[in-house]
């Protein structure tokens, strides 16, 4: 009774999710379209997974005429029998309802269960796999329809690096869980180790996360870690990739090595690195070939791929390394920027917006006189033509107010880059790398302030041309927009901190850089009015067919009037709380905007205890015209 009672839930919850993660389904298919199912072992979310799906859309983003259906086996979580069982069922109904012409395998909970279930659910489709490690390759005789690459890390690599780059470093700490994916990579490791008689190898695989932290605190300096998997502790609990490396980084003080890219850019020194889109991208193009040639006798049953050395440049200054210490041909992560050519991107962001206020100020000059021409016939007219008199005088002082606060913004990053300049250009200017920094910053804040002028000026002129602006719409994530973005503004930010709260992929099909626009004014709104040491709340999400980006602020807030200026596109100028002014434009030019794309601004707002500025878009077809 317990079994079915499991069952008929697990069912209940597959059938939804399944229909949450297909894009289109059988009886809604074009007949035309050619249907390829992307079966995942673990589930969405998962850097790894994401990273293959990324690779895989790479291959077909311009093939409308295939139909990529994503499903998630979620073996990571859930890794029972009855689980299992009630997959396979579920997978059995599903099978009978949506013709496919290949299918993508990824990691080898998905490979097994289509090895096992594939005659009975997909005969005859060819099946394309990928991250499958330890793969007996004998078996393949017996499958000639399974084609794809095995994902083998290069532990030799991996371990080689560690002895070029740390050769005082005789202790190698493993840490590799006891899940499927960890024995696999266990026997992969026998008699790798025994090639290194010079090193002495420690490993765990049976932890919880508070014995294993307490472990790696009493590690000394003559250690190194080789983080393998850690998906799951002795008492079943899951710990994401994030979640692992975060927690263990927090106690650590010696270099973590890797072998996968899930773990780049989270602590990770580097290693001999398998990378997940490479996986998905060499997976999909290999079906795409199936597809359009179904008897092609050339491809084998099964390669590997070759990893490349990566290293991340921030903890090679936290251990005093260089360049010259890693292996040749290695990939950097988070290279300091150059220097120079911020410089010169900064004197012509500021040369364009010279420019561009010398033609606002041609036309502006143009429009007063003939204003002033106007204005003398408006004495000899009715009551009327004055009521018109002082709408074009107000329109006068709305922009010479406009001209005069772009003015002010530029005369400050003019004056930042001349000092600069000036000072740089003295005989005896020698800076540390401190001082460096310090002027990177400086100069990235005044390219990004002045970079904002420019978009708010461009995007104003846009909406104020007589055929209107020509939008494009392509399909994007919405959270990796986001997330650049705030990665941009952070830069400039010591007093106000993010706070981000997005859940995977959010795409939509709209015109992104209009979308760019619209967020990054919202965002650059609630930086100004936030106080020191405040925080921006920024939080995505679908519901309904819509789209809502809000972001929420603690700073200043509004009040009901200001807010109603806002919406009458005439807003009340208030300074930043650091003494920015505004020029205006740029949340009348988001009203404009989102009036085009069928969108709203949803404001709330208290004086004194912050705003939210939520943003709701539609997603539009890519052949639609507005």
């Amino acid at each position: 009774m317990r079994s079915l009672l499991f069952f008929s839930i697990v069912s209940f919850f597959l059938t939804i999710s399944s229909i949450g993660s297909s894009p289109i389904f059988a009886q809604n298919s074009s007949k035309n379209e050619t249907n390829v199912l992307v079966l995942h072992s673990y589930h969405q979310g998962l850097g790894w997974t994401d990273s293959i799906t990324r690779g895989i859309r790479s291959v077909f983003k311009d093939r409308p005429d295939i139909n990529l259906i994503f499903e998630y086996l979620d073996t990571k979580r859930n890794y029972n029998e009855e689980y299992l069982n009630a997959l396979q069922n579920i997978y059995r109904v599903k099978a009978k309802h949506i013709p496919f012409k290949a299918i993508i395998t990824s990691d080898n909970a998905a490979f097994d269960f289509v090895k096992k279930n594939g005659n009975e659910f997909y005969p005859n489709v060819p099946i394309i796999y990928c991250g499958v490690n330890d793969l007996d390759t004998s078996i393949l005789k017996d499958y000639p329809n399974f084609f794809g690459y095995g994902e083998k890390a290069d532990h030799y690599g991996t371990i080689s690096a560690i002895k070029r780059i740390f050769p005082e470093r005789k202790n190698i700490f493993i840490i590799n869980d006891n899940t499927e994916t960890g024995q696999a990579i266990q026997k992969e490791l026998k008699g790798i180790t025994d090639q290194f008689k010079d090193l002495n190898f420690e490993s765990v695989s049976e932890f919880t996360m508070e014995s294993l932290q307490q472990t790696i605190r009493n590690l000394d300096d003559t250690y190194v870690i080789y983080l393998l998997v850690l998906n799951r502790d002795k008492n079943g609990k899951f710990i994401s990739y994030q979640k692992g490396i975060t927690q263990i980084k927090e106690v650590a003080h010696v270099p973590i090595f890797g072998s996968w890219d899930f773990y780049l850019d989270k602590g990770l020194f580097g290693g001999k690195i398998t990378r997940g889109y490479e996986q998905g991208e060499r997976a999909a193009m290999l079906a795409l070939k199936l597809i359009q040639e179904p008897c092609a006798n050339d491809i084998p049953q099964f390669n590997y791929l070759p990893s490349s050395y990566v290293f991340d440049c921030n903890e090679l200054r936290t251990f005093n390394i260089s360049k010259n210490q890693l292996p040749k041909n290695s990939i950097l992560l988070n290279e300091p920027k150059d220097f120079g050519l911020i410089l010169k991107i900064s004197i012509i962001s500021v040369i364009v917006l010279v420019l561009i206020v010398l033609g606002l100020t041609i036309w502006l000059k143009a429009k007063q006189n003939r204003a002033k021409v106007l204005q003398y016939l408006v004495h000899e007219k009715t009551s009327k033509l004055n009521e018109i008199n002082e709408e074009l005088q107000q329109v006068i002082q709305n922009k010479n107010k406009f001209f005069s606060i772009l003015a002010h913004d530029l005369r400050g990053s003019i004056g930042v880059i001349l000092n600069l300049s000036t000072f740089i250009n003295k005989p005896e200017f020698a800076i540390s790398e401190e001082e460096k920094n310090e002027f990177n910053k400086d100069i990235f804040h005044v390219v990004t302030r002045t970079n904002g002028l420019l978009e708010d000026l461009f995007y104003w002129g846009t909406i104020q041309a007589e055929e209107g602006p020509k939008l494009t719409f392509t399909e994007f994530d919405i959270n990796e927009v986001l997330t650049e973005m705030t990665e941009i503004f952070q830069v400039n930010l010591s007093e106000v901190s993010f706070n981000k709260n997005f859940n995977g992929e959010l795409r939509i099909t709209s015109d992104l850089n209009i979308c760019k626009f619209l967020f990054r004014n919202v965002i650059q709104n609630a930086i100004k009015y936030s106080y020191k040491k405040g925080k921006v709340e920024i939080r995505s999400y679908t519901e309904n067919d819509l789209f809502y980006i809000e972001v929420k602020d603690y700073g200043l807030g509004m009040s009901k009037e200001v807010i109603e200026s806002i919406y009458q596109k005439n807003p009340i100028r208030v300074e930043g709380l650091s003494g920015q002014k505004t020029t205006g434009l740029g949340l009348p030019t988001v009203l404009d905007y989102l009036e085009i794309l069928k969108g709203q601004l949803l404001i709330e707002s208290e004086t004194g205890k912050g705003s939210s500025f939520t943003i709701v878009l539609r997603s539009h077809e890519e052949s639609e015209q507005v």
